[in-house]
């Protein structure tokens, strides 16, 4: 873990044109990373370029410190794309290694990081990134290991807690009401208004159902005709009309700058006549001051969420997010803790073949000597008992010295493991045998 490391610049330190300024070009070749690796110095590179952030993690052969390490890359990708990528300045930018790098792709593949915390995309884009470096031979290490831990983190954060499933904004919790709506009825859609909010109410509608007849009532014809023009399922209806006489419609979305009631109770009521009696009329009011007759709410079969209550709902779903953050950063923790503890064994498992392989070597030859003088005299079955023996001594003696191994590196560093390693390559060993 100690060679793993990211770095990066984000929404949280640097402006919209650094980070545009910062991120490989449209043109630029997936395959160049590898190049980009080499020249760094990285065994192993992961590029993630969002609107929001452009992060390079990497894991390197041997420890890489900061201000080399911003050197090689500053110019390795000024090579590549010709002058076109630059990072921005030093203070605009963030370094981790080891455990904090390893914390940083953990909180940013599980949402922690995100401007809008607990959104779902960025998940999707870390995989998709570790996709591409996988597909190019980047990955295959330890760093590769290390994604795929923070992808089931962001599973359980995702499953486990309250935290992606509370809107946080207004347009998440309409669209939210619209699509489950939607998925419930074929009845038509109308729309009230043809302004900026009824023109991403009939999008929010549209990305649930691209086929749902929908129409949109406006004082000005034009306008509504404007915003139904290109799409064959929408209908431009004039307003006075429309409220004189209601179609037969299972949603109703009202805004418009009007101040006044467009629909009364008893409109309502007669919309809601026309539809089945198992079917719900779903009213969203997004208009202030109210389009829609609050006491429609009263209404068997009506549902009315008007903008003030959805609003107060988006605060208070943010506030339970705010509140799920506690337990989020213990899942973190506890990841890195296993995370941890996976690469110890990865990094213990070639100490613990040498040491069984050269334990092994000695136990061997002094059964052989043994069974050559002392315990000549043993039959065949008895020989092989001595040589079970010796072999199930030596699974047991290697495991002390490898319990010793993994608590120095647990509590120093994995490097503990790399000098012991390098340590039995170069003692002297006499291979002696034991006198008789």
């Amino acid at each position: 873990m100690d060679r793993i490391g990211v770095v990066g610049t984000s929404y949280r330190t640097a402006h919209v044109d650094e980070l545009a300024a910062a991120a490989l070009p449209a043109d630029f070749k997936h395959e160049q990373l590898v190049d980009l690796a080499r020249l760094a110095g990285f065994s192993e590179l992961v590029y993630l370029g969002t609107c929001n952030r452009v992060e390079f993690y990497f894991r390197g052969e041997t420890r890489i410190h900061t201000n080399p390490l911003l050197f090689h890359l500053r110019r390795s990708l000024a090579d590549l794309t010709d002058g076109s990528t630059q990072l921005p300045e030093d203070d605009r930018l963030y370094v981790h290694f080891g455990p904090a790098a390893v914390r940083h792709l953990f909180r940013v593949t599980s949402a922690l990081d995100s401007m809008m915390v607990g959104e779902a995309q960025i998940a999707g884009q870390a995989k998709e990134a570790h996709e591409r470096a996988h597909n190019i031979n980047l990955l295959g290490g330890i760093l590769d290991q290390t994604f795929h831990e923070s992808f089931h983190l962001a599973k359980r954060i995702r499953t486990e807690t309250e935290l992606t499933r509370r809107p946080v904004s207004l347009v998440t919790l309409v669209e939210r009401r619209l699509h489950d709506h939607l998925e419930t009825t074929t009845a038509p859609a109308l729309i009230l208004g043809a302004g900026e909010m009824a023109a991403q109410a009939l999008r929010l509608i549209r990305n649930t159902d691209a086929t749902r007849q929908v129409l949109i009532a406006n004082r000005t014809p034009e306008r509504a005709r404007d915003l139904a023009s290109g799409d064959p399922n929408t209908e431009a209806l004039f307003m006075d009309a429309t409220l004189a006489n209601p179609p037969a419609v299972g949603l109703v979305v009202a805004a418009t700058s009007s101040d006044e009631i467009m629909l009364t109770g008893t409109q309502v009521e007669s919309l809601r006549s026309q539809l089945d009696d198992d079917e719900t009329l779903l009213l969203i009011d997004l208009a202030m001051p109210p389009n829609l007759d609050p006491a429609s709410r009263t209404i068997p079969g009506v549902d009315l969420h008007g903008i003030e209550e959805m609003r107060e709902e988006a605060e208070r779903n943010r506030q339970l997010r705010l509140a799920e953050m506690d337990r989020c950063e213990k899942m973190v923790d506890h990841q890195i803790e296993t995370l941890r503890r996976h690469l110890l064994d990865r990094a213990l498992s070639p100490a613990a073949q040498s040491l069984h392989q050269s334990f092994q070597e000695v136990a061997d030859r002094a059964v052989k000597h043994s069974l050559a003088k002392d315990l000549a005299h043993l039959e065949a079955k008895d020989r092989k008992a001595v040589e079970r023996l010796a072999r199930g001594l030596v699974r047991r003696l290697v495991q002390v010295p490898v319990r010793g191994l993994k608590g120095a590196a647990w509590h120093h560093s994995s490097a503990v493991i790399d000098g012991f390693i390098k340590g039995l390559g170069g003692g002297d060993d006499n291979g002696g045998e034991e006198s008789s």
